[in-house]
């Protein structure tokens, strides 16, 4: 592992990234706080974001999703397993849920949905942003998370390049649909947000502790 480069502390509800351990430690020294050192600011904004806390991932994510709506959704692509592209949508416990949403291509024993080769880990990630929408306008569910910044913030609102559409028109599609979820989902008060990945419990990018 490199060498930290960025120092993150966390006491009594003040917080910040410093890019010294001698500047943390001026910080932190006599009081009652955590710190941690990482090789990439994102990596200490998500630890921040995600409560701060140490020890095991597992417990880390629980800590940290307690804090979140009980039946918000989840979801995230990935190709960390070496099949290919997998979509998942979960409740907040991480219990897989994206059948509900009666996906035309095959689950995997998983749980997850197993996409045709060529298929890209973004275009599984808006896929998963189609299924939690789908499933919670059928549930009157208010609350969707997941980590990608490119779906919620563009292609779910099916802002997509002209090139982008030209050459891949399944995914221009596919942001079509999701727009048109989205938009029913908006008007009866959802809410699309971020989630670090760390924390996500639908992650399939096998993020390091």
């Amino acid at each position: 592992m490199s060498k930290p480069k960025f120092y993150a502390w966390y006491c009594n509800g003040d917080q910040g990234i410093e890019l010294s351990w001698a500047d943390c430690r001026a910080i932190v020294s006599g009081r009652n706080a955590r710190y941690r050192g990482f090789s990439t600011r994102q990596e200490a904004i998500d630890w921040l974001e995600g409560g701060a806390v140490y020890g095991k991932k597992k417990v880390k994510k629980q800590a940290a999703l307690s804090d979140y709506p009980k039946d918000a959704i989840f979801f995230d692509a990935g190709t960390g397993r070496g099949r290919g592209t997998e979509v998942n949508v979960t409740d907040r416990k991480g219990v897989p849920i994206v059948h509900l949403a009666k996906p035309k291509f095959p689950l995997t024993e998983f749980g997850t949905v197993l996409l045709p080769k060529g298929k890209t880990n973004n275009f599984g990630e808006l896929l998963g942003c189609f299924y939690a929408l789908r499933i919670a306008n059928a549930n009157q569910i208010k609350s969707i998370y997941g980590d990608s910044d490119l779906v919620i913030s563009y292609w779910s609102k099916n802002w997509v390049s002209a090139e982008k559409r030209s050459t891949d028109p399944d995914l221009a599609l596919l942001a079509e649909w999701t727009a048109k979820e989205l938009r029913t989902f908006n008007a009866n008060g959802g809410s699309l947000k971020h989630i670090p990945g760390r924390i996500n419990p639908a992650d399939l990018g096998f993020h390091r502790d």
